[in-house]
């Protein structure tokens, strides 16, 4: 699977027997440590922390942290999962980044990179001084002896966000650390050989996205605003009740008497999400000839009863609640949980076994 060197903070030079995949949402840490078990690679302990307590807001609500209160929330979950790994793996969050396609047009022998950065500096909205900046050439096949296009995806994150991260991993005691932007994690916890091409929805607390793969290698994202914190406000408005009950709400929703109209709400809150995840879908079948049968849903949002069903209905198509935890061994008694909770570890989990491809 292709991965951005560039845009790995430090390397780690042996192969570490532990690691601890980190998440940091804007409204939840969620942790994976595995161990390397006579290379069977074996879960330790996962756990996920909400972040609105630190900033005086409800569970669910999206906050921005300053740097004290996001060390003291890793920190929390690190000690409340009792995570013991020092070496880790940082999911930097889209926020933090830039990512596209580009089609640079060049002989099949030249060096593109001078052209990948020119055409950076036309669509990145940053100055590429103040980004670390990596590219990828899609695999793809081109003919021809002149000039043909060659598609690259180009990736950038914000500098300062590296800083801050770094600091970060080092003041939870973290000494050995790696970075990669979130996408790259989810395709890695979910690509497997049998399956080339893979389609992923993963439903923020305000944001949802959608990521195409071949071969474990990210073609397309697309990216909208639409997430569980907004449906949960827009059921607060319609039960006429605080954020807090209803992000309560949300979480049993089956048992309110008021079922139907609290996944009205939330669903009303991913129409247009959903209408335009097909359309980039159906685009991408027509362009690159590959058919998607399937699309994984992860994240937080997918936890809601029905969301899978909506997802379904409108992509014309079989979606597939995600199950990172497939990849790892674990006791059997943990089977159960672990498939309800496993989308919304899809990124801290691919996040930790990047250690051990």
């Amino acid at each position: 699977m292709s991965v951005f060197a560039k845009l790995i903070s430090s390397a780690i030079k042996k192969r570490e027997s532990r690691v601890v995949g980190i998440d940091i949402g804007s409204s939840s840490i969620k942790v994976v440590e595995l161990e390397d078990r006579r290379g069977v690679l074996t879960l330790m302990t996962y756990g996920e922390l909400q972040l609105g307590p630190y900033v005086g807001e409800p569970l669910g609500q999206s906050v921005v942290l300053e740097a004290n209160q996001e060390q003291a929330a890793l920190v929390d979950v690190i000690r409340e999962s009792a995570v013991k790994a020092k070496s880790a793996v940082f999911a930097m969050p889209l926020s933090a980044s830039f990512i596209t396609n580009a089609v640079i047009t060049a002989r099949k022998d030249a060096d593109i990179e001078p052209m990948v950065r020119l055409e950076a500096r036309k669509v990145i909205p940053a100055s590429l001084n103040e980004l670390t900046l990596d590219f990828v050439e899609l695999d793809q096949a081109v003919s021809g002896t002149g000039e043909v296009p060659r598609g690259v995806l180009i990736a950038a994150i914000k500098n300062d966000a590296l800083k801050r991260f770094k600091v970060l991993m080092q003041f939870a005691g973290l000494k050995e650390t790696l970075n990669e932007i979130e996408c790259f994690s989810a395709i890695r916890a979910l690509f497997n050989d049998t399956e080339p091409n893979l389609a992923i929805i993963d439903i923020g607390a305000v944001s949802s996205k959608l990521y195409l793969a071949k071969n474990g290698q990210l073609m397309r994202m697309h990216r909208i605003r639409a997430g569980g914190a907004l449906a949960t406000k827009r059921i607060m408005q319609v039960l006429d009740i605080s954020f807090d009950d209803a992000e309560l709400v949300k979480r049993d929703v089956l048992k309110h008497p008021k079922v139907a109209e609290i996944k009205r709400a939330y669903q009303a809150s991913f129409d247009r999400a959903f209408v335009e995840f097909a359309q980039v879908i159906q685009e991408y079948e027509r362009t690159t000839g590959v058919g998607i049968p399937h699309v994984y849903l992860s994240g937080g949002g997918a936890l809601f009863g029905g969301v899978s069903q909506q997802l379904a209905a409108a992509l014309g198509r079989e979606v597939i609640s995600a199950n990172p935890f497939a990849k790892v061994a674990y006791p059997a008694f943990m089977e159960d949980a672990l498939k309800e909770f496993g989308p919304s570890f899809t990124v801290a989990l691919g996040a930790a076994l990047r250690l051990y491809e």
